[in-house]
């Protein structure tokens, strides 16, 4: 029987060093996957999240949640005020969806202009809708105002003939905090309207 060779000392030192290698590559691998797993936990955390919103007024849209006061919310509340408001047709009147966006003191404005252009809509038979829009806004006073400019396109029977034009429209409108967290952030507290025909 051959005798073991035994391992002298630079074999020795060969094997520890390769087995501290081993090890501090495992850790240096280790570490690397904390920071990028770290990092991938900081981009989770600050992205916003994806919400599904069911409004008391039945709609449902997906979006992402964002600060009250940030301007995609005053753009939101302003957009769903115009469509309520302008988006009609001559034998349907949302009276909920006026409810849901807009004060007490807002509705009645809102009421007037509807009331004041129902005969209009009646004898014409008239649908409305908001061809295209863009929003403004601004912080006067402490207080949130929002201007939805567009085109309306408006279409109807007079005198037994269909037409079909186009009005481009203003509407400014002043917003107040809701109190209640079940609505809106913002609604409407007071408006104006403008619009003319186009040539």
């Amino acid at each position: 029987m051959a005798a073991e060779k035994k391992p002298d000392m630079y074999e020795l030192v060969r094997r520890e060093r390769r087995i501290m290698s081993i090890w501090l590559a495992f850790h240096l691998l280790c570490v690397t996957f904390l920071l990028i797993g770290l990092f991938f936990v900081y981009q989770y955390m600050t992205m916003p999240d994806r919400v599904i919103v069911l409004a008391r007024d039945l709609s449902v849209y997906l979006g992402n949640s964002a600060p009250v006061e940030s301007g995609r919310v005053i753009e939101d509340v302003a957009l769903r005020a115009a469509y309520a408001l302008l988006s009609r047709r001559y034998d349907v009147r949302n009276e909920r969806m006026l409810g849901f966006i807009f004060t007490k003191r807002g509705q009645g404005q809102a009421k007037g202009y509807l009331n004041d252009t129902q005969e209009m809509f009646e004898t014409r038979r008239v649908y409305q809708e908001i061809e295209s829009s863009e929003v403004d806004f601004s912080l006067i006073n402490g207080q949130y105002h929002a201007l939805v400019k567009g085109v309306l396109v408006r279409s109807g029977v007079y005198f037994g003939h269909s037409y079909s034009n186009r009005r481009d429209f203003a509407l400014m409108m002043r917003l107040e905090r809701s109190s209640n967290d079940t609505e809106l952030p913002f609604k409407v507290a007071g408006m104006r309207y403008w619009e003319e025909e186009q040539e």
